[in-house]
């Protein structure tokens, strides 16, 4: 077996490539130092937050008419939509034009792809994760630590003020409905009102309780008047002790009772006053009006109740997330890690010199020009 397929000869290599060896370790490792040297230093500052449920934006909740325990953080889904906003081109484009990232990052704004290039930019120093707590860290990397914690800060507030948006878009549509349903029911009870008082009016009907029942009294008392005159009548018309002015009163009483009876009984009645056909003939009616004018009135009430409710929660400030850890100054830099940068390097030009002394000693005896068809 010879050296070259063994470790003695890999050791053999390296001795005899040793200079060469060293030569590339150290032109790695100044070259590194150097490297490393000029890069910036990154400050990462970091916010914590959990998402509100949007049931706190629930005027039910609110007022205290349901009986369901209130959840202050949100689920699942809360959180997968909070993640969702905090990514958005909303949130980075905000982020862009509030701290002018296009001078902080030296990107020419008025370039075709500038508006790419910052976004690509802004991302890459930019990141919003899920921990095991299910919480969500947003974090901000930048030369200048100050700047970091304003921007992290900043972006956590514009995330919750999306998230308070899309509640408050969909209160504002709820309040949009019960005012054009309002409107119109408010419509729809002038137009009951009006007929129900041409009704009323047109019948004599004002209150069919006490009407009813007086007309009831009225046709019971003349009736048993008729009754009571004409029975007076025969057992005093005949007695000659009865004076004749007697007679003709009682007589005069009976046909008073009578006409007051026609007048409560008769359809055929002329005058407007309220009788007991005209009474039956426009109850119906007027019930019917006075119902759906007290039921649209009810309704009105109740939607007016609600939509008041709705405008109390649209204008209490709610809000989309609950704050746990705001961002702090970053003290220490994030990055880059000189010391691991170097020592990685060496070890890298190190490992990789040995491979190519080892590919050199092992092809040194090919004559290339031969493989290469020169003569």
């Amino acid at each position: 077996m010879s050296n070259r397929d063994n470790l003695l000869g890999v050791f053999s290599s390296i001795y005899r490539w040793r200079k060469a060896i060293r030569n590339i370790c150290l032109i790695t490792l100044i070259g590194s130092i150097v490297i490393t040297l000029l890069l910036d230093n990154y400050y990462k500052a970091t916010t914590i937050f959990y998402p509100a449920s949007p049931e706190l934006a629930n005027p039910e909740l609110i007022f205290g008419y349901t009986s369901k325990v209130t959840e202050y953080f949100g689920s699942d889904r809360d959180l997968d939509r909070l993640v969702e906003i905090s990514v958005s081109n909303e949130v980075v484009d905000y982020m862009v034009s509030k701290f002018g990232l296009y001078d902080h990052y030296d990107i020419d704004s008025t370039s075709k792809e500038g508006p790419h290039k910052v976004r690509k930019r802004f991302r890459k120093l930019y990141s919003v994760l899920k921990n095991r707590n299910d919480a969500i860290e947003l974090s901000i990397e930048d030369t200048d630590p100050q700047l970091a914690t304003a921007m992290a800060n900043a972006a956590r507030d514009k995330i919750n003020a999306i998230g308070q948006r899309l509640i408050k878009s969909s209160q504002a549509t709820l309040l949009a409905t019960f005012e054009d349903n309002m409107t119109r029911k408010k419509t729809e009870l002038t137009i009951l009102g009006d007929s129900l008082n041409t009704l009323k009016k047109f019948y004599n009907i004002y209150d069919a309780g006490s009407q009813g029942g007086q007309l009831a009294e009225n046709l019971t008392k003349a009736e048993s008047e008729i009754i009571r005159g004409k029975a007076r009548l025969e057992i005093l018309e005949n007695n000659p002790l009865i004076p004749q002015d007697t007679i003709q009163y009682i007589k005069a009483d009976v046909r008073a009772y009578e006409r007051e009876l026609s007048r409560l009984t008769s359809p055929s009645v002329k005058d407007d006053r309220l009788n007991l056909e005209r009474f039956n003939e426009g109850l119906p009616k007027v019930s019917i009006l006075a119902d759906l004018h007290f039921q649209g009135r009810k309704q009105l009430s109740y939607d007016l109740e609600r939509y008041n409710q709705i405008m109390a929660a649209y204008k209490t400030d709610i809000p989309a997330l609950q704050l746990v850890e705001t961002a702090e100054t970053p003290r220490i830099k994030s990055r880059p890690g000189r010391t691991i940068i170097v020592l990685a390097s060496v070890v890298a030009a190190f490992f990789f010199s040995i491979l190519g002394a080892l590919i050199a000693d092992a092809y040194k005896d090919i004559n290339w020009r031969e493989v290469r068809g020169e003569v």
